[in-house]
């Protein structure tokens, strides 16, 4: 499949999932939320103003972030329109949802104090032009707070090669599983210093890095 491919599956599938992603009954979707604790932990130890949500659904993750700072500025971005009309309907005081794709984001040099992404990284076909264009819109010192599935080298070959083909087969934009190595490896390609590339419960990759 080529990278528009894999684009156009993501959207067809998040524009169903957005109907329910907020319900308490997402199916799969549900799991997203354990990855909302340890975000905000670290968000915590660091003065911040500025938040970027790379893939950010229908915005529970700045949802939770607003009630906690109300006076901080979040931005929303995500490739499914249907997920943004649902995060827009929040109405969020200091915040913007808007359509646009994370291996290519539409912002300025240094707009951003954090960059936090989870659980969106392997429907990106092109997943080093996230980690360069994270970097390019972060501020000197800024901080990308990253979660992700990965597990031992094989069970992610296994996921690879079993079951992200079957998942493509049921319609979902599933590209790829990766390897915590490979993570640090595309961070400091970027030009990130990573602080921290932890394989965490539930098959998650922690990754902190600093610009």
């Amino acid at each position: 499949m080529t990278p528009e491919e894999y684009k156009e599956l993501s959207i067809k599938e998040f524009t169903q999932a957005a109907k329910v992603y907020d319900s308490g009954h997402a199916g799969i979707y549900e799991m997203c939320k354990d990855d909302y604790p340890p975000i905000l932990a670290e968000l915590e130890k660091e003065e911040f103003h500025d938040v970027l949500d790379c893939g950010c659904g229908t915005g529970p993750m700045i949802e939770l972030l607003h009630k906690k700072y109300p006076d901080k500025h979040y931005v929303g971005l995500d490739l499914t329109p249907g997920m943004i009309q649902a995060a827009q309907a929040k109405n969020l005081s200091n915040t913007e949802f808007i359509v646009g794709d994370s291996e290519n984001l539409p912002f300025a040099e240094g707009s951003f104090d954090d960059i936090i992404c989870a659980n969106s990284f392997h429907h990106y076909p092109n997943p080093q032009d996230f980690f360069n264009s994270a970097y390019r819109v972060l501020r000197k010192g800024g901080r990308l707070i990253f979660r992700d599935y990965t597990a031992s080298n094989f069970v992610v070959w296994l996921m690879n090669h079993f079951e992200m083909p079957l998942a493509k087969l049921v319609g979902h934009g599933d590209v790829k599983i990766c390897k915590q190595a490979e993570f640090v490896a595309m961070a400091e390609k970027a030009g990130f210093k990573v602080l921290t590339m932890e394989k965490q419960k539930g098959f998650r990759a922690h990754l902190v890095a600093r610009k």
